[in-house]
């Protein structure tokens, strides 16, 4: 099976003057694409880089991060992206801990770096006709990506160029990409689902990617519109923020088939504001570990099955569980448990770590509670780390949550354990919105079970979440008022 690094190659051999990437002033079709790749690969081998290496990568979304991923898989290294938000001594302990060979570093302005030299001096300087064929496996490491370290130290995911081949193969089984579809970049590179769900996708049916210089909601539309962007991914935190521009209403999104959701609970009323505009958010479920698709909501179904991350693709098998690793049945809540050619390799220099995630027999522990129906629609729940006792009946706060969202003076809601064992809310105003917080009370007392019913109201502007939407709940116990 060829190797991801030819993908832009064999592209540009289908349909070279097929535009691929638009970004950073840029505007590439195929043939230019595969050109600048196979020169970036020249480069990184002049500068040392040989198969089983990695290269890391440092910065913003730009269409240096695509070339550089491409280029490296052509050789047989490694891309290690490294998130360029976290603090300097985080992102200094990642980089040793990666050991790559040379770094490609972006920055805020866009200026690009190989090894500390200009990037487009280096590829200016290759051979543009240079043959790049360098032996590489399907089971050698093609991206060496980190876990959102929202439960703990972020790992170093080792996915092959089997895995991630796989989970294109495996998108594609279920949503309707199309040739000459337009995505737009909107969710962080250096995270698995900002290229798995429809960046990667997109390009290997021959579709064109926008990176938006613009990275604000009303930028981002703006993109979408200028592009005639057809399909999208983005977790739905962001998504809320393209709802709340003052410019949603007016906005051409006629071209837009279907956004592709998750990574968070995923509110109705943001899944029927995004109806109203003609567009269809379809929820699934991943993780970094997976490549990230495990699950997936056909279009058919985004109504009829309104909350559920749909079924699994063509080539996963999941599973829900208990404790015991028994099967549990219709409605019942337990682990989801993944399993595929899409599931990772292992966890980089941490075999302890994958033995704990992996069972012997191939399933990935997800960590997730999970339930499903009798027709195989799955719900994710929670963490199994988050669930905690109240009145001595657990309580998983994501199931919680979705409920009080769905008042619509309610913008974004999480809730805790208090000491005393029973729960508590902190919520977001919906723009224009006063909340009471007695109303609010009698209003959960009416729709939630006993010990599921918040006993306390924080009403403040922001919920600590994420660069994906993921609410830090450590940080939101710090906002309940005592």
């Amino acid at each position: 099976m060829p190797s991801v690094g030819s993908w832009i190659e064999r592209r540009a051999r289908m349909d070279p003057d097929q535009l691929a990437v638009v970004g950073a002033g840029q505007a590439l079709t195929y043939a230019e694409l595969a050109a600048r790749v196979r020169r970036l690969a020249y480069a990184l081998m002049r500068l040392g880089v040989r198969r089983g290496n990695r290269v890391a990568w440092l910065g913003p979304n730009h269409p240096a991060f695509l070339e550089s991923f491409f280029a490296s898989g052509l050789v047989g290294a490694a891309l290690a992206p490294v998130n360029h938000k976290l603090p300097p001594d985080q992102v200094a302990a990642i980089l040793d801990d990666t050991a790559a060979r040379v770094l490609v570093q972006s920055t805020d302005t866009g200026h690009v770096t190989v090894a500390g030299q200009d990037y487009e001096a280096l590829i200016a300087e290759s051979p543009f006709d240079v043959d790049v064929d360098m032996p590489v496996g399907m089971d050698d490491i093609c991206l060496l990506a980190r876990s959102s370290g929202t439960t703990g130290t972020p790992k170093a995911i080792m996915l092959t160029h089997a895995n991630v081949t796989w989970n294109v193969v495996n998108v594609l089984s279920y949503a309707d990409f199309r040739p000459g579809d337009v995505t737009v970049a909107i969710t962080p590179f250096f995270r698995v689902g900002g290229t798995g769900v429809n960046v990667l996708p997109v390009l290997f049916r021959g579709g064109t990617v926008v990176i938006p210089d613009d990275m604000s909601p009303d930028g981002i539309l703006r993109d979408m519109q200028r592009h005639r962007v057809t399909v999208g991914f983005g977790n739905p935190d962001l998504l809320e923020s393209l709802v709340r521009s003052e410019i949603w209403s007016s906005v051409d999104l006629s071209t837009v088939r279907f956004i592709i959701t998750g990574g968070a609970p995923v509110p109705e009323h943001l899944i029927r504001r995004y109806l109203d505009r003609g567009v269809t958010l379809l929820q699934g479920y991943g993780l970094s570990e997976a490549s990230p698709v495990a699950l997936l909501l056909d279009p058919a179904s985004a109504l009829t099955k309104m909350g559920s991350a749909g079924k699994p693709p063509l080539l996963v098998d999941v599973r829900v569980v208990a404790p015991d690793s028994t099967v549990v049945g219709p409605g019942e809540t337990g682990e989801l448990q993944v399993r595929g050619p899409n599931v990772m390799a292992g966890y980089w220099n941490q075999p302890e770590a994958t033995r704990t995630v992996m069972t012997p027999d191939g399933w990935l522990r997800t960590g997730d509670a999970a339930r499903a129906d009798e027709q195989g629609y799955v719900w994710i729940v929670d963490r199994i780390a988050d669930r905690f006792y109240a009145e001595g009946l657990p309580v998983y706060p994501a199931e919680v949550e979705r409920v009080l969202v769905e008042d619509p003076s309610i913008a974004d809601a999480g809730v805790v354990l208090l000491p005393s064992e029973t729960v508590a809310a902190v919520v977001v105003p919906a723009a224009g919105a006063t909340l009471r917080e007695p109303d609010l009370l009698a209003s959960w007392r009416s729709r939630l079970p006993r010990h599921q019913t918040p006993t306390s109201v924080t009403i403040v502007d922001s919920l600590p979440r994420s660069s994906v939407g993921k609410l830090l709940r450590p940080e939101l116990r710090a906002l309940v008022s005592t």
